[in-house]
């Protein structure tokens, strides 16, 4: 599996425990945490507000962080019934497209984001993650890096239209070649929720590295398609 930002590795695995009934209520306190999940209490919060943002949790205060929900179903009922501002529809070849977004943060990249995209350790990116659906069915996840020096300017209403329309359009870029890597997967936590798909279910990976047609690297994503929903062409210059 392709490597994801360690927060939200992280927030993936206290999902699964919630799925699976590990904590009732609430979750333990964040130096608990740090420790069942081996990693720093700064991580740990940024894993919570993500999980936050998704309606999974509510940290109150004096009463810690409360689980909203403690199975699949109520997760994935209340994300569609408060994430509706991230949505986007688009009607094409008579079929629905929905893009949901599920979450939309800034920070510094990780290693694997400093080589790809060819940054500074202290640069910051935006880190984007999409659920695209057709007819209302989940086909695709979609976990997308991007410079913020290099692509200034991103907002949610960005994301609500063409990111790509609105480096062309907006910052008058022009879009270059992209390198991709095709594998297949496992499906993880998120996949299971987002994709709609069983623990044995395959999953189909596009990794791919897109650059502006003067090379430089602007975006860093990997998306996560069902495996029976759609075809990929890859067409061949």
């Amino acid at each position: 599996m392709t490597q994801k930002p360690k927060y939200i590795k992280i927030a993936d695995l206290i999902e699964q425990d919630i799925l699976t009934h590990k904590y009732q209520k609430k979750l333990p306190k964040i130096n608990r945490l740090s420790s069942l999940y081996k990693t720093s209490k700064v991580t740990i919060v940024k894993s919570l507000h993500f999980l936050e943002y998704k309606g999974i949790v509510k940290p109150i205060r004096g009463h810690g962080t409360l689980i909203l929900a403690d199975n699949e179903t109520e997760i994935s009922k209340k994300d569609n019934a408060t994430a509706h501002v991230g949505f986007t529809e688009r009607i094409m070849n008579n079929k629905l497209l929905t893009s949901h977004v599920i979450s939309f943060d800034v920070r510094e990249p990780t290693d694997k984001e400093v080589v790809f995209l060819k940054l500074n350790t202290k640069d910051l990116v935006y880190d984007i993650i999409r659920q695209r659906l057709l007819n209302n069915f989940p086909v695709r996840l979609e976990y997308t890096v991007m410079p913020i020096k290099v692509i200034p300017g991103i907002t949610m209403a960005v994301l609500q239209k063409s990111i790509y329309g609105y480096i062309e359009k907006t910052l008058k870029l022009k879009i270059g070649k992209a390198n991709r890597i095709f594998r297949a997967d496992k499906p993880d936590a998120y996949d299971q929720l987002y994709l709609k798909c069983s623990a044995t279910d395959p999953v189909f990976e596009v990794e791919q590295t897109c650059l502006l047609d003067d090379g430089t690297p602007f975006e860093y994503s990997q998306t996560r398609n069902r495996y029976d929903q759609g075809e990929l062409i890859l067409n061949q210059v």
